[in-house]
């Protein structure tokens, strides 16, 4: 057993369940051309590793490294779409500190990456804080919409990529907050384009962006404005009523974290005031809410998973699924007050899917471990894990990948077909150390055959 593979099974959570295994698959270390991903800013080049040197991974599944990035997170987003807009489904990540995007195909053997922005948040260090790949106008091909993070305190901005290669920039004078959170769309007004939302961190703004017909002017307005930080903006039918809900949640302060859920007037903007609040559970308020909407338990109806942090320096979470309706109902009990997720932040880290291709969904959660940034004590777990709804009730917790402290603390998830086989696999994108310094981090691919 190699030294980080000593490390991961001397701090494997007890009760997990399961044998783990090395990752086996050969790593191919991508970057630009195709060629490796080149040193970081006054650093040697990177020594390639293999994914055994990473990572452990659940009985079962196979994986492989698809890049080595010069930069210390891969991807503070994951997406998984035709970004360029050749049939082929494609990879899409947002980095730090050097604010890139980058867009990798896997075809059959071929593995492809195209650095398709850089410095998007400006001079580094800077955030690329998130990406979708969505077709705005309805013209049958997609663009790539980007938030920023801004580490000198400025306003975000939004990127709005077209497909013919030419950028929109917005930096709206609503919003004085300098962290995109949330990339919501959906055509709100029946214009036949879609709007985009999003939560800003830090002032608790939420912008709403309309882009004109030919995606060539975005006008923006702030639509609501939140007592605490803006931590997430998503857009989902929650309740099952046919209608899209506006979710927000406002949090980052002592004691005040909210999950809001708005219903929407004619116009698409959300009302003044939220017809249903979460704000906390058990009658305890909390410190921080993250969010994701799907069908975790099969039913064909949406739920509401919700990770609670209680107190910003105790790193314990409590995951719970609820049914919206007339009020919030939790229904189902992931886990409680666990401190196996770390820093227990989870924006853009839950995903509801099939990801085992077994025809049922479950849910699939990542774990920061940026301590330093946060100011506060991590752990350093780089754990994923997959949670599921058993069709006769209660829920079980299964640990999928336990990276190494030496190398990943932190990764962010996404789901699909990447290559084109009919199956899904999870795609992550990891990062360590402190987000404005340069680094290395890895994309991985994990599947179950």
């Amino acid at each position: 057993m190699n030294a980080p593979a000593r490390a991961i099974a001397a701090r494997r959570p007890a009760g997990a369940g399961g044998k783990r295994r090395l990752l086996v698959a050969a790593a191919a270390c991508l970057g630009l051309n195709g060629a490796a991903a080149g040193p970081a800013r006054g650093q040697a080049a990177p020594t390639p590793r293999t994914a055994s040197d990473l990572a452990w991974y659940a009985d079962g599944w196979t994986a492989e490294v698809i890049a080595e990035i010069d930069q210390s997170y891969a991807g503070w987003d994951v997406e998984i779409g035709d970004g360029d807009n050749d049939g082929r489904t494609d990879i899409l990540t947002s980095t730090t500190p050097d604010s890139r995007l980058y867009l990798f195909t896997l075809d059959g053997e071929d593995r492809s990456v195209r650095l398709l922005a850089d410095q998007l948040a400006g001079p580094p260090p800077g955030m690329a804080l998130g990406v979708r790949v969505v077709d705005l106008d309805g013209d049958g091909r997609r663009e790539i919409i980007a938030g920023t993070g801004q580490e000198d305190g400025t306003p975000a901005m939004l990127h709005l990529l077209r497909a013919d290669g030419s950028r929109l920039v917005s930096r709206p004078l609503c919003n004085l907050s300098a962290y995109t959170h949330g990339l919501a769309t959906a055509d709100l007004d029946g214009d036949g384009v879609q709007e985009i939302i999003s939560a800003f961190c830090g002032g608790g703004e939420v912008v709403r962006y309309d882009a004109d017909p030919q995606l060539r002017d975005v006008a923006a307005r702030k639509v609501l404005h939140l007592s605490g930080s803006g931590e997430d903006a998503q857009l989902a039918d929650v309740d099952n009523d046919g209608r899209l809900e506006l979710l927000v949640v406002s949090a980052f302060r002592e004691g005040q974290a909210r999950v809001q859920i708005h219903e929407l007037d004619a116009g698409g903007d959300p009302e003044p005031e939220p017809r249903l609040v979460l704000d906390g559970f058990d009658g305890r308020p909390c410190f921080y809410a993250s969010i994701t909407v799907g069908d975790i338990d099969n039913d064909g109806r949406n739920d509401l998973v919700v990770g609670w942090k209680r107190e910003q320096a105790v790193n314990r979470a409590t995951l719970l699924g609820y049914r919206i309706d007339h009020e919030a109902v939790p229904v189902y009990e992931f886990d409680r007050e666990t401190a196996d997720l770390d820093l227990a932040y989870f924006e853009k880290m839950m995903i509801i899917a099939d990801a085992d291709n077994d025809g049922r969904n479950e849910l699939i959660v990542t774990t920061r471990g940026d301590g330093g940034s946060e100011g506060i004590t991590s752990e350093r777990l780089g754990h994923v894990y997959r949670y599921d709804v058993y069709p006769e009730g209660g829920t079980r917790k299964e640990l999928l990948v336990d990276f190494s402290e030496e190398h990943v603390e932190s990764s962010w998830p996404a789901v699909g077909d990447v290559d084109g086989d009919g199956l899904n696999e999870i795609i992550l994108a990891t990062g360590s150390g402190d987000r404005r310094l340069p680094g290395r981090s890895w994309l991985l691919l994990l599947r179950r055959p």
